[in-house]
């Protein structure tokens, strides 16, 4: 009999995690998710049963807690910053990038593509943040040039222009993001611009919905949200309404706030305005008997008799007096 199939080694997933990890995307997360399920919920735990680093398990576990399957880490004092990783850029010499360019045909071929796509010839700075996340940060030559592209388009869109391109320090900083997302191999880097792809389609009628009237580009922070939205499948008539119900309850925008109605509606399978107006309101109660009342509301033939009766004696006596 397989091992996977004694008692003591199956793992339970609730259904409604299952669906909104599926509908998420996120692989990472799943992966996660279960290594949590396995390791008693000991983030430390998964971490090394998974071989991540803090840059790899911090996002994945963020995203978690935005679906609410996981509870948001407490932040260690003594941990240094994420950000202070980016910083600590290797130093290389104009001689080994020299050398690297002669030695490693990949590389070299990797720098004539990169001239050609950002359109222009390198110096001797731009060789180095390319080295980078070539030698660095290990990233292969055809997720280095996907991820080229996008920085392509989207410096294009944010600077409304065509001809814009943008510098070697901007991709190597979108790399090392890459890296710290676990984007590093060609099918994760085609299936994380689907889902970018996605978002800048729905980016500015997200925003427009929350109230932004100028037209700008989402903060990082925005985009994240806006991201786990559109992955959700929400419209952005549902949007509108939790934008307006936010508004009305915290007198102001509020992301965090806002993204746990829309988790809400999500998790109770409302994805119309339609279906959360009916979902909203209480159940109508059907009117019964008043108490004490009869339920056969219907009058006797002795009571019709009586009341007939009384009516003519009433006529009579108002005739006789005059009235």
């Amino acid at each position: 009999m397989s091992a996977l199939l004694l008692p003591n080694e199956i793992l339970s997933m609730s259904a409604q995690a299952a669906r909104l990890i599926v509908e998420s995307g996120d692989g990472d997360g799943a992966l996660l998710y279960l290594a949590l399920l396995e390791c008693g919920g000991d983030p430390e735990r998964a971490a090394v049963r998974l071989r991540w680093g803090e840059d790899r398990l911090r996002p994945a576990w963020e995203r978690l807690s935005a679906m609410e399957l996981v509870r948001p880490r407490a932040v260690r004092p003594a941990a240094p910053p994420p950000q202070k990783t980016d910083e600590r850029l290797p130093e290389y010499t104009r001689e080994e990038i020299t050398a690297a360019q002669e030695r490693e045909p990949v590389f070299q071929g990797l720098c004539r593509e990169m001239e050609a796509r950002l359109n222009r010839i390198f110096t001797d700075n731009d060789l180095k943040c390319l080295y980078t996340i070539y030698d660095h940060l290990a990233l292969p030559p055809e997720v280095i040039l996907l991820l080229t592209g996008w920085v392509v388009r989207r410096e294009r869109r944010l600077k409304n222009s065509p001809a814009v391109f943008p510098r070697m320090p901007q991709v190597r900083q979108e790399a090392f993001r890459w890296k710290r997302l676990g984007v590093d191999t060609l099918e994760r880097a085609e299936e994380h611009l689907r889902r970018q792809e996605a978002v800048d389609e729905r980016e500015w009628a997200v925003l427009s919905a929350v109230g932004v009237t100028e037209r700008r580009p989402a903060v990082e922070k925005e985009r994240e949200f806006i991201s786990a939205w559109v992955g959700m499948g929400l419209s952005d008539e549902l949007i509108r309404m939790a934008y307006e119900r936010t508004v009305y309850q915290k007198k102001a925008m509020n992301w965090p706030y806002m993204n746990k109605i829309l988790l809400s509606w999500h998790k109770a399978g409302w994805h119309t305005p339609t279906q959360v107006e009916a979902g909203d309101k209480p159940p109508r109660q059907q009117p019964g008997p008043v108490k004490g009342q009869p339920k056969d509301l219907q009058p006797s033939q002795e009571r019709i008799r009586k009341n007939a009766d009384w009516l003519d004696k009433f006529l009579e006596e108002q005739t006789k007096g005059g009235g």
